[in-house]
């Protein structure tokens, strides 16, 4: 698909998913007619002289990003919304039980929710963690998604856990007080009110898909599996924060270095992200050590349309009925 874009008068550079956004601004002289492909989901925004990004004003498709609503958004004559995404006017079927943790290691109570499906409150489940829990509930619809492959017999039931952060980048990337609190306080708490049959998934996406991947690598007696979506894997614990396109991979190190521990893994990427190389090069990493590992990829951006349409595939993996 061809893409012509026309700067307003106020802009002074274009970012989209094909400059890393913050990384590679293109100075409006420079933009010109470009391709992207036909089932892609694109997503950009203008600069003014005083660094605000603004959306497009020649473009009239309603803003999509619940992180960033100045995010402009086109699509190619090919792309569709994966087909297990749930209607926006959707509700969960099953039991949403609000929760309150109050932590010691964190001096601060914090709040999740835990949905269970439909008749199966009691029942002893998997369990799924998911970091950026506010948006996997609310913006993804992760329950209603479940309830559908439910009824149509494509995966196996599970209790969902959603924790949203309150300082997320201090929290994610390679914080060990907060992954204690995950591990001592909070998943102990939740354990108290449901039954969880000893199987657990960690998900999460960019740095919570990191996150997921520490605490599952870290913690492989508790997890089983990791989904990980545009996982933050270019990400080290000596990276300089300011410039998050140049770390130095400390997963794939791990992967290249360690024992692998016995995990199944489920990574997707966006083809149009700064963070596909990093994914793939630990795609390969685990497989070469002989984990069970599988990279799925969208033509589509860092952005919450496309881990949206990944939210299917992802629990049909989490929770494979063969398993």
């Amino acid at each position: 698909m061809r893409v012509d874009l026309h700067p307003p008068s106020w802009a002074t550079h274009l970012l989209s998913d094909l400059t890393d956004w913050q990384r590679a601004p293109l100075p409006v002289g420079e933009v010109a007619p470009f391709e992207i492909p036909d089932d892609a989901y694109f997503e950009y925004a203008w600069q003014d002289d005083a660094g605000a990004r603004r959306p497009d004003p020649d473009n009239p498709n309603p803003r999509l990003n619940p992180w960033w609503d100045f995010a402009s958004n086109l699509t190619g004559p090919d792309y569709r919304p994966d087909p297990w995404v749930a209607p926006d006017d959707s509700r969960p079927l099953g039991r949403v039980l609000r929760m309150k943790v109050v932590s010691e290691i964190l001096g601060q109570t914090r709040h999740l929710l835990v949905y269970s499906p439909a008749g199966m409150a009691e029942a002893s489940l998997p369990l799924i963690l998911f970091q950026d829990g506010k948006a996997f509930f609310g913006w993804g619809r992760v329950p209603q998604v479940l309830d559908r492959l439910l009824e149509n017999h494509r995966c196996g039931p599970a209790h969902l856990v959603f924790v949203p952060p309150n300082q997320r980048t201090s929290e994610y990337a390679f914080n060990p007080r907060y992954r204690k609190f995950l591990l001592e306080e909070l998943l102990p708490a939740v354990e108290e009110r449901i039954h969880c049959d000893g199987r657990r998934v960690a998900w999460g996406a960019s740095l919570g898909g990191l996150l997921s991947s520490q605490l599952a690598w870290e913690r492989p007696d508790l997890f089983q599996k990791v989904v990980a979506q545009s996982g933050a894997f270019l990400f080290s614990p000596d990276m300089d924060r300011k410039n998050p396109f140049a770390g130095n991979e400390w997963l794939t190190s791990r992967v290249l270095t360690e024992v692998p521990p016995p995990l199944k893994w489920h990574l997707d990427c966006g083809t149009l992200e700064w963070l596909l190389a990093s994914n793939q090069r630990l795609a390969a990493a685990l497989a070469a050590r002989g984990a069970e590992v599988e990279l799925i990829t969208r033509s589509a951006g860092h952005n919450w349309i496309n881990w949206r349409n990944g939210l299917g595939q992802g629990l049909m993996f989490a929770l494979d009925i063969a398993d």
